[in-house]
């Protein structure tokens, strides 16, 4: 995220970029960009996409893309300051870059904090989700091949979960540390990036990672790994109290779960069990897998 500071306010700018053929792809990179600037406690935001697509390719899925972020903006109270569709003959798989910005209001001041090591990290919602959405819109013909029509719908049903909701209010009002949302890289990736900016380490518990079930099958049948899947919509929120915060999500019913800590060193543990591993540095995206197939 980019900062501006002027004159005792703050511009923040976001931007995500979301590849695929599918007229949805839009709306996830919005709710990336969007979700970010709301956990920095934006509220007037602006929004831009630039859709770019190869050449001599239908331009259905195009203009409709364009015409879904138009929609999800309107519903939502963005205000679409610019939309540009391009041909580039240099790629092969169109892409949606979703630039936002707002301005935040007296933002207050943060205190010296000495140490961030000790602090609990609570994850919201659910690991994988938004890549769980993406894949199957990507591969919508090869899920009914072997999914059911009720179990499709059921995917399609977590879409209303990809815009943050009440789960950024309310890490605002208790006095959240830091809010990281889980992106491109997935989990994994996200942690890394949240550990070596506190400049701590990390002992977390796997079997405390939710997940759907929906997204574990749906991996499963497409070698993905869930862990390395962007997550737009789930945030890593770092707090003194966890299971009050969780206790307050849960209680709007917002999934949420009480993952680990922050430790001393920079050692990034994750247990499992008796098993234990470290956090490898961010690897790509698991949904680049669909591409580099074709």
């Amino acid at each position: 995220m980019m900062r501006l500071e002027r004159g005792g306010r703050e511009i923040l700018s976001e931007t995500a970029v979301v590849y695929g053929w599918s007229e949805h792809m839009g709306i996830h990179g919005l709710a990336a960009a969007v979700n970010s600037l709301r956990a920095a406690g934006a509220e007037d935001i602006g929004a831009g996409i630039q859709i770019t697509y190869p050449p001599r390719i239908d331009r259905t899925a195009v203009y409709r893309t364009e015409k879904n972020v138009r929609a999800e903006c309107k519903k939502r109270g963005i205000k679409l300051l610019e939309s540009r569709l391009f041909e580039q003959p240099l790629i092969k798989v169109p892409s949606a870059a979703v630039s936002c910005i707002a301005e935040v209001k007296g933002r207050k001041a943060g205190g010296v904090q000495k140490s961030f090591a000790g602090m609990d990290i609570v994850l919201s919602k659910w690991v994988g989700m938004d890549g769980m959405l993406l894949v199957s819109r990507e591969r919508a013909d090869d899920l009914k091949k072997r999914f059911t029509p009720s179990f499709i719908r059921q995917i399609m049903s977590y879409e209303k979960e990809l815009f943050a909701g009440a789960e950024t209010v309310i890490a605002k009002d208790m006095d959240v540390l830091e809010v990281r949302q889980i992106t491109r890289g997935g989990i994994f990736a996200a942690l890394w990036e949240l550990a070596s900016e506190l400049g701590t380490g990390l002992d977390l518990d796997m079997k405390c990672f939710s997940i759907l079930q929906e997204t574990v099958e749906v991996c499963e049948y497409f070698r993905l790994n869930p862990y390395q899947l962007t997550s737009a919509g789930s945030f890593l929120f770092v707090t003194e109290d966890g299971e009050a915060l969780k206790e307050a999500f849960l209680k709007e019913g917002i999934m949420a779960s009480v993952i680990g800590k922050t430790a001393d060193g920079r050692g990034k543990i994750i247990r499992n069990g008796e098993d234990m591993r470290f956090i490898d540095r961010p690897a790509p995206d698991e949904i680049w897998k669909l591409y580099l197939e074709e």
